[in-house]
């Protein structure tokens, strides 16, 4: 039987095309260690006219298989 694990990482830089590559790389480690990106959460500050994504929250999931006993 399965159970899910999840996990919330914060990302400092943007995602725009600047930042892009080095953010599928971190998202290509997490699958590496059988992460898979879930979503992805912009954390938005600043004032009504001048509204920016300050960070990004990116949410994980791993499915955890348990050994059954029988």
């Amino acid at each position: 039987m399965g159970a899910w694990e999840y996990a919330v990482e914060t990302w400092t830089l943007g995602i725009d095309s600047a930042d892009r590559e080095e953010f599928e790389d971190k998202l290509n480690e997490y699958e590496k260690q059988g992460w898979e990106l879930v979503n992805v959460f912009p954390q938005i500050g600043g004032s009504m006219r001048d509204i920016s994504v300050n960070f990004n929250q990116i949410s994980l999931n791993e499915k955890r298989y348990k050994e059954c006993k029988m």
